[in-house]
């Protein structure tokens, strides 16, 4: 086995850039920044069937001029980016000045044409999802 590294897809930082009404002060600011670690579980055993085979686990980086989720701002571009259904991935955000995770639930909310707009609910993570990704977060042992 690769061990846990093997099962990573993306380890970084993840910008959304701030260009439509960028005054002076803002210029060069990212709108919001997390780290995101990106995991794929079905990478290590194919034989199981995973209900959500990856998880997306963000951390605010305390940079960025918004506090917003990460889900809020980012959610559709990173699933757009990485080629992730959102019915087959586990959302989890950590704000490091909290000791919880919590998961977004996002639910379909209207229809534009082609392009879908989700309404997102929030719920503490369960025990064993915390569980199966408490090796992928740096300094988990605090976290509930």
């Amino acid at each position: 086995m690769g061990g846990n590294h093997s099962l990573i897809l993306f380890d970084g930082t993840y910008r959304l850039q701030r260009q439509e009404d960028a005054s002076q002060e803002t210029v060069g600011k990212c709108a919001c920044s997390w780290w995101l670690r990106i995991i794929d579980f079905s990478i290590d055993r194919p034989e199981v069937k995973y209900l959500r085979p990856y998880v997306i686990i963000a951390t605010q980086t305390g940079e960025g001029i918004f506090r917003t989720t990460c889900a809020q701002s980012l959610g559709k571009r990173i699933y757009r980016d990485f080629n992730l259904k959102i019915d087959e991935t586990l959302w989890i955000e950590h704000y490091p000045d909290e000791p919880a995770l919590y998961v977004a639930v996002f639910k379909p909310k209207s229809y534009f044409g082609t392009e879908i707009f989700y309404h997102i609910d929030w719920r503490p993570i369960m025990s064993n999802e915390l569980e199966a990704i408490k090796p992928f977060i740096p300094g988990a042992e605090h976290i509930e």
